[in-house]
């Protein structure tokens, strides 16, 4: 938008309209929510998201479960790359920090025997979990987080501009009907 015409509804203009004021009022707001709250917001969501994975990283630790049936062979996936599956689905047995025993089912190597050691990560309770990402992982996804929250608080700021403006030409429409309904038929007969 032409910055001298979003001026010139702030200046003394008798065609200035009370809506025109609203409309710049609330662009210049907008702008102003975008320049600040929009890396503010992608700040705040990134340094959340990046302690989240942090939090994970110290909250997960690796373990070995041991297989209780002979793992399924690979078996045919029509949507991989090369047809076959790289882990099956077996369910394993492990032990938590208390030495108590636990059973889940986890993704292995397909073809494994029974009694086999697999690796997988526990949470503090001792439940499978998934391997937390590595520092530079969790810090690669905390940006693109952090960005994509950014771009959201803009668009939402965008929607908002949009909808604004849109009521307020509506309005101006409405408006302008009315007038013309009632000045219309003076300008026919020739009396303005």
């Amino acid at each position: 938008m032409n910055p001298v015409k979003v001026l010139w509804r702030w200046r003394n203009n008798p065609l200035k309209r009370p809506s025109d004021v609203v409309e710049a009022a609330v662009l210049l707001l907008v702008l102003v929510l975008v320049a600040i709250g929009g890396p503010g917001v992608g700040i705040a969501v990134g340094r959340a998201t990046h302690d989240a994975f942090r939090h994970q990283r110290l909250e997960r630790y690796p373990a070995t479960a041991v297989l209780v049936d002979d793992a399924p062979g690979r078996t045919e996936r029509p949507f991989s790359d090369n047809g076959n599956v790289d882990t099956v689905r077996a369910t394993v047995r492990w032990r938590d920090a208390r030495s108590t025993l636990h059973s889940g089912v986890t993704q292995v190597a397909p073809g494994r025997k029974a009694g086999t050691g697999v690796p997988v990560w526990l949470d503090r309770s001792g439940r499978l979990t998934q391997e937390p990402l590595d520092a530079t992982g969790g810090a690669v996804a905390a940006a693109l987080v952090g960005v994509l929250a950014a771009v959201g608080w803009c668009a939402v700021l965008g929607g908002v501009l949009h909808g604004v403006r849109h009521s307020l030409r509506a309005r101006r429409t409405r408006q302008w009907e009315r007038e013309w309904a009632e000045d219309g038929p003076r300008w026919h007969d020739g009396r303005i």
